[in-house]
């Protein structure tokens, strides 16, 4: 399995005097490029490295092109991840360039700056917005790679002798650009992010560690999954549930990407989506066992989610033919796939969930009332029941979740051996 080469920098978010606080280089730049691609799709803008006016260049810009090509020629996106140890940001990477010249299509702090790289880049988001959320994704940031000369196991705020930019992996393998459903938006950056309008984020955050996701599950949720549910979540708290049908749809995308991340993505992980294959020709896309078509192409090139419904079927028929590779892959989460065919097939089944999202997604939801809008919603995040996503988690890695609706420790009722102790004093005494 290829893994991608993506670029990493750090900035300093007091370089510009903002009058918001919590306003950086990164919003800027987010809120410039969001204008240009409202107005154009193919838009785009610079990043630039800048060091200072006495510095000389030292950046390996054949590194840096290579890395691009090598994902393009794979079909993956390249990553530059923007931190300031608050944030993380996303961008996605057409090309790299020693200077720009008049071609000026980025912000005004670059006047007059020595910059010794520029990022092209496309499309832009955030992803993280807390300490401790940009700390634990800065830990799926690794180095390996020819392109350096170092090895780092996990990138922290207090990494030492790194030279930004760097070149580097994420373990985590998201294609946040790559698996964007594009009937629905051309780009990332048009997507409505929570974080970056809204502050009330945080509280929904904190909510949903409390009382749905411990903070440990929650770090395993994919980014566009989260988007989803912190969406949602938000407009339950802030919108008093003016938007219940808007909210289930949410869950149920949430809860699809979800299972793709467990099955079709762990088999990436695995190195095993080589073995698998997919008809792109056909919509929606079919995934097949073998390559026996003439039209397929490897699982591992492949970046798009399925649905629900083709990953229950998928599962059932790589099962049932007793493929070494996929019963290599799920080895240690045969308790995944068999609640994936069992009980979550039910619960599905039961409430309609399938069939309700196919009438949410084409926008005829008048037909769903308020009240299973709600419904949907309590199923897959867990109000009044174990939710969906939760069960999801838990059966892929039973040995991590058990201990988090399970009392592990051993105790003993003081007073009841008490008791016992004294009935036994007085019998002695009898005797």
């Amino acid at each position: 399995m290829y893994n991608a080469h993506h670029f990493y920098l750090t900035f300093n978010p007091h370089l510009n005097n903002y009058i918001e606080p919590d306003y950086t280089q990164a919003h800027e730049f987010y809120d410039y490029l969001k204008k240009a691609i409202k107005a154009d799709k193919s838009a785009y803008a610079y990043w630039g490295k800048f060091i200072a006016k006495d510095r000389e260049h030292k950046v390996d810009m054949e590194k840096f092109k290579k890395a691009v090509e090598e994902n393009s020629s794979h079909g993956v996106s390249t990553h530059i991840y923007i931190s300031d140890f608050k944030n993380v940001w996303v961008g996605k990477v057409e090309s790299v360039h020693k200077t720009i010249g008049k071609d000026f299509k980025t912000l005004n702090i670059y006047k007059d700056k020595n910059v010794e790289i520029w990022f092209k880049i496309s499309d832009f988001s955030l992803l993280e917005y807390t300490y401790e959320s940009t700390a634990n994704k800065l830990s799926e940031l690794y180095i390996d790679n020819e392109f350096m000369d170092l090895k780092i196991h996990e990138i922290s705020p207090f990494t030492t002798a790194l030279r930004y930019p760097a070149i580097l992996q994420d373990l985590a393998d998201e294609h946040y650009f790559d698996e964007l459903d594009t009937t629905e938006y051309s780009h990332l950056i048009l997507k409505e992010n929570q974080a970056i309008n809204t502050t009330g984020l945080g509280r929904v955050i904190k909510t949903l560690h409390n009382y749905a996701f411990p903070e440990p599950m929650y770090n395993k949720i994919p980014h566009s999954a989260k988007h989803e549910i912190e969406s949602a979540e938000l407009d339950m708290i802030e919108h008093r549930h003016h938007n219940l049908k808007k909210v289930a749809f949410s869950y149920i995308k949430a809860l699809e990407i979800v299972l793709n991340d467990l099955v079709f993505h762990h088999l990436k992980r695995q190195g095993a989506a080589d073995e698998f294959f997919v008809d792109a020709s056909s919509m929606p896309p079919k995934i097949l066992l073998d390559d026996t078509n003439s039209n397929a192409i490897m699982l591992s090139q492949f970046h798009k989610n399925f649905s629900i419904n083709q990953i229950i079927y998928f599962i059932q028929k790589a099962t049932k033919s007793n493929r070494l590779n996929f019963a290599r892959a799920f080895g240690k989460h045969k308790p995944f796939l068999r609640w994936v065919t069992t009980d979550l097939q039910k619960t599905l089944e039961e409430n309609k969930i399938l069939e309700l999202r196919g009438i949410l997604a084409h926008s005829d939801s008048d037909k769903i009332s308020g009240e299973d809008a709600l419904a949907i919603r309590n199923i897959i995040l867990g109000v009044g029941c174990t939710g969906l996503i939760s069960q999801a988690y838990q059966s892929f890695y039973p040995e991590e979740f058990k201990p988090i609706a399970h009392v592990m420790g051993a105790y003993k009722d003081k007073t009841k051996e008490a008791i016992v102790a004294n009935k036994k004093s007085k019998l002695k005494l009898v005797g």
